[in-house]
């Protein structure tokens, strides 16, 4: 017996419903404006159009929202979603590792299904102690499988942005920075503090959704 999906068409409807919300209450509590909001279509979900974008983008999207103060209000029978330290590092690996290619879905449906078949509880809400950091560092093992790669493909990028025109002394120093970050170690701590730099270096924006992930240390 299967189980039943939420057709992709109700989905991505629920999600643009959400988003427009968020637009709305955004500008009315912090200012966001018609041009920032375009910005977070094209940086964050890779399109300029909402409905153009795809529905794990829009996921992104709408993550990224709740970052800057969107909340949610729950149906009846929603869980709410879990926004401890640690609940909150689960969740940005895995919106990251959606960025890496390793995930296919981001939504937090997904996450939930991940988690109970590592961990093997229903909600992340239940996850404590030594579960949480089995999870954490189930998740950091599987993002090193793509993330060297990654690494090494922006430094390319940063070369050859480089021979095209010369970087910045900023530029340069959040380059020098992640070689320094690499000799230190070659974790996935170290690897996304490189990615980190590096991708500051070629000028592109990491959603704030992502923070939580800097290593302590290197702050």
């Amino acid at each position: 017996m299967t189980t039943a999906k939420v057709p992709a068409n109700a989905r991505r409807a629920a999600l643009i419903k959400l988003i427009h919300v968020a637009r709305r209450e955004l500008g009315q509590k912090s200012g966001l404006d018609d041009l920032a909001y375009r910005d977070i279509l094209r940086i964050v979900g890779k399109s300029e159009s909402l409905a153009a974008m795809t529905v794990p983008n829009m996921e992104l999207v709408l993550a990224h929202m709740k970052s800057k103060g969107f909340k949610v209000r729950p149906k009846a029978g929603d869980r709410p979603q879990t926004i401890s330290p640690d609940a909150s590092k689960v969740r940005s690996l895995w919106l990251f590792l959606h960025m890496l290619g390793e995930v296919r879905d981001p939504s937090e449906k997904a996450l939930a299904a991940y988690i109970k078949r590592i961990a093997k509880v229903d909600d992340l809400r239940w996850a404590h102690g030594r579960v949480v950091d089995t999870l954490i560092e189930t998740l950091k093992k599987w993002a090193m499988r793509r993330l060297p790669l990654a690494v090494a493909a922006l430094r390319k990028e940063v070369i050859a942005a480089h021979r095209s025109m010369p970087l910045s002394a900023r530029q340069i120093e959040l380059v020098q920075q992640s070689d320094l970050y690499l000799n230190r170690g070659q974790g996935f701590d170290m690897h996304w503090w490189a990615w980190e730099c590096l991708m500051g270096a070629l000028d592109r924006p990491i959603s704030t959704d992502m923070a939580v992930l800097t290593p302590v240390e290197a702050m």
